[in-house]
């Protein structure tokens, strides 16, 4: 049973050296440690956002909304984005404080064994087939984030079977739900990397796909990927907001805040059940999301799963993170880091959905694709815009100041906080130039979204060099504060 008594918070929760941080991975390497995996994945991500400005320059992946992918593009990004899910998971074992010792050794392994793999592996593989030697090294990484998705589930019900107090909050049911969207996603997209290379063999999956409407390799896996790449975006989202609001002091709020905060933890939840149905339903049959708020004959509208996705989680995870800022207003003001949280989600949504949303509702203008049509320019521009900021960096600084609270010196707080609310504001500013003002490719926008990402790139640097050189010597597992999760407070809170 879930009730609505608020619980006192951690001792990590209130900002204070986590537990886990320094905690030996294995024995036999006393300089592994979960802090250290930690930061080292958050560099990795650094260096290949810096490597994906020379390949996709300027922040241009896609020439226009309905261009067919570039593989080699898509592939690096798995790079990127094998590591935003491995810090979740890696996070989740110290927001959750999930006890077993094995679940959070194979989560740090498998976050080495995703994140290198994957980058490694996306660099070289151009084409598919062509370039099997760094598909199978990608393939590795792939399994890797397999693992670490379902070790996490595995840890989140021995949590639930303890009868842990967390266990029965609103934030940890969707951080679960999260995951298996998660772990749902990836193996639908690796059923479209098998028809890639392979097509329909053996023969019962020709059979199975005749069953559910296809007859080419090409058609089924083009909707596995779609499927595939706006399921495993937005359950990333949910396991980062349910992060959030453990992390920041949902369980401490009382009245309004308390209450706002639950109806967004509950949209959240319901969102990531419905995208994931939607997401299957489409991926495994040749229906697709039918469009609503139509006009001019149908040319304009919003795609229902976008509006499933966009109200429920984005708008949801908005009420959580607006909640968390009312009411812990004091905590905002003595940790910018908790705002810099806020804001990076604030402008996800206003990148994602209210920009989207008025991109949708005029399509007759930007033309979905159209490169005859008179906003096709800022349409192309906007494909880069919402998916590589508005879904991935934003949400992953949020994330990132998780880690900030967590892992590194209070006394640091105040500059990275307010560097990356800088960072953000501007870059936004301006991509919203670059999309709907001038689209120039070296343009006001670009230049403009061009130091926002310095101000950010060198303010998550500075984070990686504060984090890594904090004092404290490794813990064993084991040893009392290392592997040993706090005492659950009594009392139980939804």
């Amino acid at each position: 049973m879930m009730s609505d008594v608020p619980q006192q918070q951690s001792h990590a929760q209130l900002g204070d050296p986590d537990a886990h941080a320094d905690e030996v991975v294995l024995a036999r390497f006393p300089w592994l440690t979960n802090r250290r995996i930690v930061l080292f994945v958050l560099g990795w991500m650094l260096l290949f956002g810096v490597i994906s400005a020379f390949i996709s320059n300027p922040f241009q992946s896609e020439p226009s909304a309905t261009a067919s992918p570039n593989y080699w593009h898509v592939m690096f990004l798995h790079g990127l984005l094998i590591g935003m899910v491995a810090l979740g998971g890696l996070l989740a074992c110290q927001v959750f404080e999930l006890q077993s010792k094995h679940v959070r050794v194979w989560i740090a392994l498998g976050a080495l064994a995703a994140t290198i793999p994957a980058a490694v592996g996306g660099i070289f593989d151009k084409g598919v087939p062509g370039y099997e030697v760094p598909m199978w090294i990608q393939i590795a990484g792939f399994f890797a984030l397999d693992e670490i998705l379902l070790t996490l589930l595995v840890g989140f019900v021995l949590e639930y079977r303890r009868r842990v107090p967390v266990s029965r909050t609103l934030p940890f049911l969707g951080a679960t739900l999260a995951t298996a969207s998660l772990l749902v996603a990836a193996v639908m997209g690796h059923l479209a990397g098998w028809l890639l290379e392979f097509g329909l063999k053996p023969g019962i999956l020709r059979s199975f796909a005749k069953s559910i409407g296809y007859t080419k390799a090409s058609d089924w896996s083009t909707a596995l990927i779609v499927s595939h790449s706006h399921q495993i975006a937005v359950a990333s989202m949910a396991l980062i907001v349910t992060l959030l609001a453990r992390q920041f002091g949902y369980e401490s709020l009382t009245g309004a805040p308390r209450r706002v905060a639950r109806v967004g933890l509950i949209m959240v939840s319901i969102g990531v059940i419905a995208m994931s149905y939607v997401y299957v339903r489409a991926g495994f049959s040749t229906w697709a999301p039918p469009a609503w708020f139509t006009s001019h004959g149908g040319a304009n509208g919003i795609a229902s799963d976008d509006v499933i996705t966009g109200v429920f989680v984005m708008f949801g995870g908005l009420l959580i993170v607006g909640s968390l800022a009312v009411g812990k207003l004091a905590s905002l003001a003595r940790w910018p880091v908790r705002a810099a949280g806020v804001w990076s989600w604030v402008l996800s949504f206003a990148t994602v959905a209210i920009a989207g949303y008025t991109i949708e509702l005029n399509e007759t203008h930007f033309g979905a694709g159209d490169p005859h049509a008179k906003g096709a320019a800022n349409d192309a521009v906007f494909t880069w815009l919402h998916q590589d900021l508005g879904l991935f960096l934003l949400p992953t600084l949020a994330l990132v100041m998780v880690i900030v609270e967590r892992l590194v010196a209070s006394r640091h707080h105040g500059l990275i906080g307010r560097a990356i609310i800088t960072g953000t504001s501007i870059g936004f500013i301006g991509s919203v130039v670059y999309v709907f003002v001038d689209t120039a490719r070296h343009g006001p926008g670009y230049v403009i979204t061009s130091v926002g990402l310095a101000v950010v790139g060198a303010t998550l640097l500075a984070t990686i060099w504060w984090g890594t050189i904090r004092t404290g010597p490794p813990r064993p597992l084991g040893a009392p504060g290392g592997s040993a999760p706090a005492h659950p407070v009594p009392g139980t809170s939804a």
